[in-house]
């Protein structure tokens, strides 16, 4: 029995699945994708309980990959929890720990128990010793198709990309291509490393681009596709440089919510998010000399 039957399952390539996530992949769900090769791979468990186990009742898993370490990817992890896993290299012990996980994400201890509580609602549990790591440029050998591992930081310090290089299909995760553009709302967050990752990215060789929250993209498409994304570095700090014009404090700047227009259902998330994308768009705009620091004040210069 295999997988055609499944409404969320799209077909990529030959022994490759695109596995939609529910509510259309948007947080705390995102896509995964199914690889079968020698073994079946399972690349993230943002899918829900679900739908993993709807696939492994048809394709046994033999083993789970998590691309990063963001709630949304590891959602549903326990489901497999007799399987093996692989992390990658650059995922920190805190995975092992909700309490330690929020003080990664987020600064300040009552708002990193915060998130602890939004992730123990959502039913995350903490992840257990892997039995492999994977770094950069590692292949993971499945036989009929081949996984290539790109470490693409900026978005998390432990976030990848995946290229299949048989059939040319290139994962490219949380570079999302969404309309909200990139999303560095974690301390380790980096607007600079994260637009090199794309760039990055852009020179991987690939037919197709899948991400973990749009639908797959056409190389014939590609190249606007990461236009308009690099372009939304760009337009996230004219953003907030324009909202400096009228000489504005953090404070006041993430009261307005440039990025996520006071529409986020939980108002601490949002406020722990808005800060850390806002500061670090003033940060490199006073690196860039277009506004500066007067006591916490900024001012267009």
């Amino acid at each position: 029995m295999k997988l055609d039957d499944l409404a969320f399952i799209q077909p990529l390539s030959s022994g490759i699945w695109l596995a939609n996530g529910p509510a259309n992949s948007r947080f705390p769900h995102c896509n995964g994708f199914v690889l079968q090769g020698d073994r079946t791979v399972l690349i993230d468990a943002g899918i829900g309980a679900e739908r993993i186990c709807d696939i492994d009742t048809r394709l046994p898993i033999d083993t789970l990959i998590i691309s990063h370490s963001h709630p949304d990817h590891i959602l549903a992890w326990h489901i497999l929890a007799d399987r093996q896993l692989l992390l990658p290299a650059q995922t920190p012990d805190s995975v092992g720990d909700l309490t330690s996980l929020g003080q990664r994400f987020v600064e300040g201890r009552e708002d990193a128990a915060h998130w602890t509580r939004v992730a123990e609602r959502l039913g995350i549990r903490p992840l257990r010793q892997p039995e492999g790591r994977f770094d950069d440029g590692d292949t993971l050998d499945l036989g009929s198709l081949q996984l290539q591992a790109i470490h693409a930081p900026g978005h998390l310090d432990d976030h990848y990309c995946f290229l299949e290089t048989v059939s040319g299909t290139l994962l490219s995760i949380d570079i999302d291509f969404t309309g909200f553009g990139p999303w560095y709302g974690n301390p380790e967050g980096d607007i600079e490393r994260f637009r090199d990752s794309v760039l990055k990215l852009r020179r991987v060789p690939f037919n197709r681009i899948c991400s973990s929250h749009k639908a797959p993209i056409n190389r014939t498409e590609a190249p606007e596709a990461f236009g308009r994304y690099l372009a939304a570095f760009e337009r996230q700090r004219d953003l907030i440089f324009d909202l400096c014009r009228s000489s504005s404090d953090l404070a006041t700047l993430v009261r307005r919510s440039p990025f996520y227009r006071n529409r986020m259902p939980d108002a601490t998330l949002q406020r722990i998010f808005e800060t850390q994308m806002v500061r670090k768009n003033l940060d490199l705009l006073v690196r860039e000399r277009r506004i500066v620091d007067v006591d916490g004040c900024y001012y267009p210069l």
